[in-house]
């Protein structure tokens, strides 16, 4: 049986002169009391020349970074710098918010002055993203990655059970006030032009699920016109950093194609805005597509009437 030992830890010594330390000091100024020690420490201290963690003398080596040497400090300091960026980013980020609603108040009480309609109030505001990335020629690795993403699904589909017939009653219609209102979040989503798509890369959320589902509406199909399809409707040029079906004009995949999570998803904005609709009454709002502070587009909505804003300019009917 093997023993393990630890090695005593060293004796705690002065700051500044090394001088053995008893407990109470160790504890408390980690100095050896004598008038010098602490002159010279106070004199450190004022030039910032000590480590920010444990309070060691710094050498010039350490001097830049503010932190000794010793791994325990160089992690918390590490982890404090962590912090503080984090909250001066989420800092940052809560007045760009504020600041894009102010804003947007101020367009919602010009756009509605102009057009004589009245309680602003009753015209819900509601910011969502703005995507503003620019278009770029798409690398030929991007279209190659596609490929392979959907030649894999149509692989793994082709292994899965066919699945049993389910009777399923027809859902009911839509009311006419449920078809308007989904116009409407449909026409406020196009405001931020494709903000949510940043995430789809080179898979756009295409899943073994999608597959199965055109291959349901599509029986004829073999494999190879599956991925034709999907292929076919890459074009030469995408929106930068962003899905590789995000065009100029929107979505390159019509709704048959697209992944479940594309043909029903909402930001969190429109999402509270559907939530906190009344549920009788006239359907309107005023939806800004902002970024970093700046607006690039807004639409009114008044029931069934739709006024476009562009930018902070003129509405347009």
């Amino acid at each position: 049986m093997t023993k393990t030992i630890g090695l005593p830890e060293a004796a705690p010594t002065c700051l500044i002169c090394q001088a053995p330390l008893s407990f109470w000091q160790a504890q408390n100024s980690r100095l050896c009391g004598s008038g010098e020690c602490d002159w010279r420490y106070a004199l450190l201290r004022r030039q910032h020349e000590v480590c920010v963690v444990c309070g060691r003398p710094l050498s010039a080596q350490e001097l830049p970074a503010q932190v000794c040497a010793a791994p325990a400090c160089q992690r918390a300091a590490v982890a404090e710098r962590g912090r503080v960026v984090y909250e001066r980013n989420q800092a940052r980020y809560a007045a760009l918010i504020q600041q894009e609603i102010e804003q947007a108040a101020r367009l919602r009480d010009r756009v509605m002055e102009t057009f004589g309609l009245r309680e602003p109030d009753s015209f819900r505001l509601t910011v969502i993203p703005a995507a503003t990335n620019q278009l770029v020629n798409l690398p030929e690795r991007r279209r190659r990655a596609l490929r392979d993403h959907v030649n894999a699904l149509i692989d793994q589909a082709a292994g899965w059970p066919a699945p049993p017939p389910m009777a399923e009653e027809p859902a009911p219609p839509p009311t006419e006030r449920e078809s308007r209102l989904q116009i409407v979040l449909g026409q406020a989503c196009a405001c931020c032009r494709g903000f949510c798509c940043e995430g789809g890369g080179d898979h756009a959320y295409l899943t073994v699920e999608t597959i199965r589902r055109y291959q349901a509406a599509y029986p004829d199909q073999r494999p190879r016109d599956i991925l034709a399809a999907y292929l076919e409707r890459v074009g030469q040029r995408t929106v930068e950093g962003s899905c590789i079906y995000h065009q100029a004009d929107g979505c390159a995949l019509p709704r048959a194609l697209r992944a479940n999570l594309c043909n029903r998803h909402f930001c969190k904005a429109l999402m509270e805005f559907q939530r906190d609709l009344p549920a009788t009454g006239p359907i309107r709002g005023f939806f800004v597509a902002a970024n970093y502070g700046a607006i690039h587009a807004a639409m009114l909505v008044h029931d069934d009437q739709v006024l476009i804003v562009q930018g902070a300019g003129a509405p347009e009917p």
